[in-house]
């Protein structure tokens, strides 16, 4: 008979709430089902105010963070793709002074969509570790919320893949020594990269994840509803049908039992 797990606690996160009305009712049916213990917000959103006061219905059953966005609904540089976000942060050709702005935009939308400041700080397509961006990003925290807010740090502490490498690559270590130096909180571990695939088996997948991530680690997530959404073109709405399908599932809730998964939060990180 194996030994029964040894219980730790992951904070299960999905992005991109508010970036219309099915992918945040898909994220509202997993923290009420208890598959969910944070989700990402998108202040910029069109569908953000609507979406908002079930966020705070909601308060105490999970984390609420910031997800910074520079590339989706941000008009701060229509048509730049992400290599040219990457690009023009690592050339600083982004001032300090612009960045600050919109990180202190987006965190007055999101402290007025819901009434307090966020759990964490994170960034769509984790453009919040990017030169230039993270110092804006460091210096709003500290002088906004002193210690209180929490980082996404995206570095792999073991390997899961390219993509997720190239993501740690971009700035991780760099934003870690940064929320350090302030004494801010950061995730132990990141998972739950890969490429959207439909031949991915995602369950096989989140439970690789699970079993290697540790006691206050992060697991990245996507959850959607199908059909068409009233803000913006989505190219990854099949992918999140299917996680949105596995996380509703009993096998969720069973892998998490067999696991000894705990549904973890940002205070789990000190």
């Amino acid at each position: 008979m194996s030994a029964p797990a040894v219980a730790k606690r992951i904070q299960i996160c999905a992005d991109d709430y508010g970036f219309d009305r099915a992918i945040s009712q898909a994220i509202l049916d997993g923290i009420d089902m208890g598959r969910l213990s944070a989700t990402s917000c998108m202040v910029l959103s069109p569908a953000w105010a609507a979406c908002a006061p079930a966020l705070r219905d909601r308060e105490g059953a999970a984390d609420f963070g910031l997800h910074l966005d520079l590339s989706e609904f941000a008009p701060y540089a229509p048509g730049r793709s992400l290599q040219g976000w990457i690009a023009a942060a690592y050339l600083r050709r982004i001032s300090l002074a612009e960045a600050a702005q919109w990180v202190g935009s987006q965190l007055d939308a999101f402290e007025a969509g819901l009434g307090r400041a966020p759990d964490y700080v994170d960034g769509h397509q984790h453009l919040h570790q990017l030169p230039v961006i993270r110092e804006a990003v460091l210096t709003a925290l500290q002088a906004r919320y002193g210690r209180r807010c929490a980082l996404r740090i995206t570095t792999s502490r073991q390997w899961r893949g390219t993509k997720a490498a190239v993501i740690g690559a971009l700035g991780a270590a760099a934003l870690a020594s940064g929320a350090a130096r302030l004494g801010l909180a950061g995730n132990r571990d990141f998972a739950g990269v890969y490429d959207f695939s439909p031949a991915t088996d995602y369950s096989a997948l989140v439970r690789g994840w699970l079993k290697s991530l540790p006691d206050g680690g992060l697991l990245m997530t996507h959850p959607g509803l199908p059909g068409d959404t009233e803000t913006r073109a989505d190219a990854i709405r099949a992918a999140r049908v299917r996680e949105y399908e596995f996380w509703r599932s009993t096998e969720s809730g069973e892998l998490l039992a067999e696991l000894g998964v705990q549904l973890g939060l940002c205070q789990d990180w000190r």
